[in-house]
């Protein structure tokens, strides 16, 4: 101690002043280069003994702001925490109603394939039936189109699926980049911290740092990091919300189309139906009318014939009394009353016998038209039934098959899928 103060005496002696090295302020500062060595350097004596006798208001505002910069550099670090923090969440609730939106539009496209897989039943059964001409049958029409169209709306359901899993991958990616950024953030506050509230003369202040990191980047190229990133999330949620609602207005309009041509085919059906039990019906009657026709066709030809055979009788004894009359001797054989009533009599009998063989003839050639209409009739009734039991069949399955009645959901009023995000939670190291 001695010897430095005569080292001190001695510099006061010889006239010569010690001056501290220049200090470059935060303009000049460089971060990505070493300090070039100066020809000339103090050494720490020196250093220590000039600023012992010096005014410390003579350092640089650079060096006395230090603990300013750290402040404002902890607050801005902070703010873009925040920035990050709340960007985080954004695509939490993103990547959350995306999940919500592919739960939905999987089912929505299971149930057009279980339902297209329905129709395609139902049109090989329509078609199953043998005349070509029901090809033209407004049932048939619709039930293609309905296949048609359900085969079209899951086409594009899973094309919009393989869109919905593409933007949930880039939100997963920019989410799990807003963690490591997060993270980082939180170390530098920390560390920032520790600068800020550092004291020479604790225990933790003789611990030995961890090894320093050489690689520095520059501060635009942190500022342009951070707002790359929260402008890229920014962009993302942006474009993923407008398409789920783009989304969701699709499955809407598809569902009120399948609804619409559902409504449409089973009016179809129904109209069909009714037409074919109307004909149904009006068979059966007609049918019941041909059967009195030919019960009564069938009473009259049997009365028909018990009158010929009477009359046929009655001719027979007529000529067999006449042929007695005319064995009568010389002139009792004359034309008397007897024989000239015999004679008209078996007159009127033939005539009316081959009348009534004539009406005969009539009636039983109505009573073969009438079974053969009747043999059509009935044939129209079994060929209606078949129809009637087809369309029925493709009624029920029609009916067998509901579509979901909350297809477009209100994603609101759902519970957030985020059990897959919690792993890196940022929601406590915010705090």
């Amino acid at each position: 101690m001695w010897k430095n103060h005569a080292e001190e005496d001695n510099l006061q002696k010889s006239g010569s002043k010690l001056t501290l090295p220049a200090l470059f302020d935060s303009k000049s500062l460089p971060f990505n280069r070493a300090q070039p060595q100066r020809d000339q350097t103090l050494k720490m004596d020196d250093l220590f003994f000039s600023m012992w006798g010096s005014n410390i208001s003579q350092v640089p505002l650079a060096i006395h702001n230090t603990m300013g910069h750290l402040k404002s550099r902890h607050i801005e670090v902070s703010h873009w925490q925040a920035y990050i923090f709340e960007a985080i969440q954004q695509v939490e609730r993103e990547i959350a109603c995306l999940e919500q939106m592919k739960e939905m539009a999987e089912r929505c496209l299971q149930e057009r394939r279980l339902y297209s897989q329905l129709m395609r039943d139902c049109v090989a059964l329509s078609s199953g039936l043998c005349s070509a001409g029901l090809r033209q049958d407004q049932v048939f029409i619709k039930l293609k189109k309905e296949e048609q169209l359900s085969n079209e709306s899951g086409e594009v359901l899973q094309k919009k699926i393989f869109i919905l899993l593409d933007k949930l991958s880039s939100l997963k990616t920019i989410h799990s980049q807003l963690l490591m950024d997060f993270q980082d953030k939180v170390e530098a506050i920390k560390l920032t911290g520790r600068c800020i509230t550092f004291e020479e003369e604790t225990p933790c202040s003789r611990l030995l740092p961890a090894p320093v990191k050489s690689i520095h980047v520059s501060y635009e190229e942190w500022l342009s990091h951070c707002q790359s990133l929260k402008l890229t999330t920014d962009n993302l949620v942006k474009d993923s919300s407008s398409w789920r609602g783009n989304l969701q207005f699709l499955l809407a309009n598809q569902k009120n189309s399948h609804e619409r041509q559902r409504c449409s085919t089973g009016e179809s059906l129904r109209r069909k139906i009714h037409d074919l039990t109307k004909i149904n019906d009006k068979l059966n009657m007609e049918r019941q009318s041909i059967n009195h026709e030919i019960s009564d066709l069938t009473k009259s030809a049997q009365r028909l014939a018990n009158y010929i055979h009477n009359c046929e009788c009655r001719l027979h004894q007529t000529t067999h009394l006449l042929d007695f009359l005319n064995q009568r001797p010389r002139f009792e054989l004359c034309l008397d009353h007897p024989h000239n009533y015999l004679t008209l009599e078996r007159h009127d009998l033939a005539a009316m016998v081959a009348g009534l063989q004539l009406v005969l003839q009539r009636s039983q050639q109505n009573l073969g038209m009438a079974r053969r209409h009747l043999a059509f009739v009935e044939d129209q009734l079994a060929r209606n039934a078949q129809t009637l039991e087809v369309v029925q069949r493709c009624q029920n399955f029609h009916q067998s098959f509901r579509l979901a009645v909350d297809t477009a959901v209100v994603l609101s009023n759902k519970p957030r899928l985020c059990g897959s995000l919690d792993s890196s939670n940022p929601h406590t190291d915010l705090q």
